[in-house]
């Protein structure tokens, strides 16, 4: 393969790659509406996302992304970290459900540290699960 050759399908390649889609949910932008409540998300500690048929939506609680779920199961489900901020694939966090503030008043709020979530839980008298957890018992509880 001569030189010009080789640098051509190296651009294309470059190029081609950075087309490709990027990993996990795009930013959650603040001031942005809550797919199922509408209200405006502010504390990105609560915040979280779904994608769902090609599409992401952003939620400014975890209630109401279990709300969501409930009405249209599926979907990559990503969490934020109430200590960082940062989202993360739901499957690596760990979530406290107690008597604490959130944005919907229901008091999930999701760790990637198991120990900061369990510590939340005691001082909240609440509980840690996995977010499947939450939404078995959830789906459970309703008729």
């Amino acid at each position: 393969m001569t030189r010009p050759l080789r640098v051509l399908v190296l651009a294309l390649g470059l190029a081609l790659g950075a087309c490709a889609a990027p990993a996990g949910p795009p930013p959650i932008r603040e001031g942005s509406a809550c797919a199922t409540c509408g209200m405006e998300i502010h504390d990105r500690r609560f915040a979280c996302e779904r994608g769902l048929a090609n599409r992401w939506r952003a939620y400014d609680s975890i209630e109401c992304l279990m709300r969501d779920v409930a009405k249209r199961p599926g979907g990559d489900v990503w969490l934020a970290d109430y200590d960082s901020g940062t989202l993360h694939a739901a499957d690596s966090l760990w979530i406290a459900h107690g008597e604490f503030p959130s944005p919907m008043g229901a008091g999930y709020a999701a760790f990637l540290d198991a120990a900061s979530a369990r510590e939340v839980a005691i001082t909240s008298k609440g509980t840690v699960g996995r977010l499947d957890d939450f939404l078995a018992a959830a789906r459970g509880a309703t008729p």
